[in-house]
Formats: structure tokens, C-alpha cells, sequence
């Protein structure tokens, strides 16, 4: 499962996100994990950094070229915070010991322009998540630099391209499938239209089980084009009823990972359903079954004709 994702926020033209973790470990364990080039090896990458404000910093990126970036040192508080520059942007550490074997750990990552708002988060979100697993005694050293077509990372920066979209829908370079409509019906009676097994199975597609439960594992069969069969693999990652559903949809037997997000507003007795698909552009591009316009094709007809007619069947 997903760690909590940093929260985006925008300050005049330009951006930051906060993370905050909760760490089993002493602070003074955390401190020399954040600023110790001997540890910073394994879960970020080679370092070397002239320890003092001023200081500069080379950071080795582990691709082919061995590419070299740097940042300078802006202040030092032992045990407490680091304040560092890369490349103009600015990372801010601070930790704090509410416990004797406790550290809560808080990033600040500043200064971020709107074309890495989505890749620069889930990268350091990446970063804290081998953070702690250094923490807990890895050694595993990562191909820092070398990561854009790891699923892993895909599947983070998905997830980011959501929570962005949200407040900054401007800055998101590849756009999801958007459906809205509103139906004549009041926002339970939708909500179980969209969560109810057998009535799903009335509009949607036919599944072997389906329940509205946070991490909820299901598949479906659909055909494509020319007759081919795609087993669809979903996992629900986002749940609050009766107001929002949403799950991971991704096909066996081909890369990719995407987001389907279910969002429902109550307007008297009336709903407004709006249907976003993200992530499209990480499935294969040259089969026309993956092709944006195919899925805005399909939404279509799934809810302004399928889910639409169910409900005035159903009312």
C-alpha cells in the first residue's frame, strides 16, 4: 500500500510539497541517516557535501553517463534541521522527538517549477520510503537516476498526476478521461449503482466479487477492437461513501498502471457523477485498444448511456 502522499501546494508561480513521516527510531539515528554521505549511499545515492552552511554539495546520479548535480548547504541545526539547495530548488529538513525512540520527520521541498510537480514528489516519495528501509537495516543500493520506466515509480507518479489534477489540473501534462453527468437520482441510490455487485454487473462489467472495502482485489474480462480479451486487474486505493471510489486499473500480460476515480456530489435529489481515468499514457502506445480516444470512447457510453439507463430502470 501507498504511504501518504505529500501534500502540493502552490505559492505564486511556482510549487512545494510537504511529507511527513512518523519514524520507530531514535533522532539522533535519523539525523546521521539524512546527513551522512556513509548513509546516504544506500537509500539515495553517492554524495559528497562540504558539511558546513555554505558548503557545496556533488550528487552522482547512477545512470550511464555518471551525471553529476549540485546544491549548496544553507543551514545546519544538529539533530533538528537541514536546509539545502539542488539545482535552485530547496529541501528543507526538520525532525523533531516526541518519544526516546521516535522521530517525526517532515520535508519541504521548495521552489519546484510546474513541469516536475508530479515527477520531482514521487521521486522523494520513493526517497523517504528506502529512507526507512535503511532505517531498519538495508543495505540495497538503488539505480538512483535510472528509474523513469520502473513500475514502481510509474505507478507513484500516477498517483501524484491525481492529487495534482485536483487543485492545478493546468500543470498536468498528460490529461485524464473526463465523463461528468448528473442523473435524476439521489447520491445513495448512485453510490450503490457503483458499488453493488449485482448491480454493476447490470452496466458495467460482469465480476466474480466486488466489495467497497480500502485494498479490495477484482478482476474483468473486456474485449477490444479486433475481439481480443484483456483481463483487467483493479485494486481499490481510495474509498469515503458515499462520496468517492476509486481504484487501480491495470491489464495482465501488458505494462502500465492507471486510476479510475468515481467522485459524487449531492444536488437535492439529483447527483453529479464525475468519472476520471488517469495514467493512460503509460500502457502501450501503439495498440489501438490503449489509445486515449478508445477509453474516452468507452467511459462515454458506460455512463452516459449504461449507468444512465440502469438508473431509469431503477429508480
Amino acid at each position: 500500500m501507498i504511504k501518504q502522499l505529500g501534500q502540493i501546494t502552490r505559492e505564486h508561480e511556482e510549487y512545494q510539497v510537504v511529507f511527513h513521516r512518523t519514524l520507530p527510531h531514535p533522532i539522533e539515528k535519523v539525523w546521521e541517516a539524512i546527513t551522512s554521505p556513509e548513509q546516504l549511499k544506500y537509500w539515495f545515492t553517492e554524495i559528497e557535501m562540504d558539511f558546513r552552511p555554505g558548503g557545496q554539495i556533488t550528487i552522482h546520479f547512477r545512470d550511464k553517463d555518471k551525471t553529476l548535480s549540485f546544491g549548496e548547504i544553507v543551514s545546519i541545526e544538529a539533530s533538528h534541521q537541514f536546509v539545502w539547495t539542488w539545482e535552485g530548488e530547496l529541501a528543507i529538513w526538520e525532525l523533531k522527538a516526541p518519544g526516546i525512540n521516535k522521530t517525526q520527520l517532515t520535508l519541504t521541498y521548495k521552489n519546484l517549477p510546474g513541469d516536475f510537480v508530479v515527477n520531482a514528489p514521487a521521486g522523494f516519495h520513493t526517497l523517504l520510503d528506502r529512507l526507512e528501509d535503511r532505517l531498519e537495516g538495508s543495505s540495497q543500493k538503488w539505480p538512483f537516476g535510472t528509474e523513469e520506466m520502473d513500475p514502481e515509480q510509474i505507478k507513484l507518479q500516477v498517483h501524484y498526476a491525481v492529487a495534482v489534477f485536483r487543485d492545478f489540473p493546468e500543470v498536468i501534462k498528460n490529461q485524464p478521461v473526463l465523463v461528468e453527468r448528473v442523473f435524476d437520482a439521489p447520491i445513495n441510490t448512485v453510490w450503490q449503482a457503483i458499488t453493488d455487485k449485482d448491480h454493476m454487473q447490470q452496466w458495467y462489467f460482469i465480476l466474480d466479487e466486488f466489495k467497497p472495502e480500502m485494498g479490495f482485489q477484482f478482476t474483468f474480462s473486456g474485449r477490444g477492437q479486433q475481439g481480443e480479451e484483456y483481463l483487467h486487474l483493479c485494486t481499490i486505493t481510495d474509498l469515503m461513501e458515499p462520496n468517492r471510489l476509486q481504484y487501480s486499473w491495470k491489464y495482465k500480460n501488458h505494462p502500465g498502471y492507471s486510476l479510475v476515480t468515481f467522485e459524487l456530489f449531492e444536488t437535492g435529489n439529483q447527483t453529479r457523477l464525475i468519472l476520471s481515468h488517469h495514467g493512460l499514457e503509460t500502457f502501450p502506445q501503439d495498440k489501438p485498444d490503449f489509445a486515449r480516444n478508445s477509453f474516452k470512447e468507452g467511459w462515454n457510453e458506460i455512463i452516459n448511456n449504461s449507468l444512465k439507463g440502469f438508473l431509469e430502470k431503477n429508480p
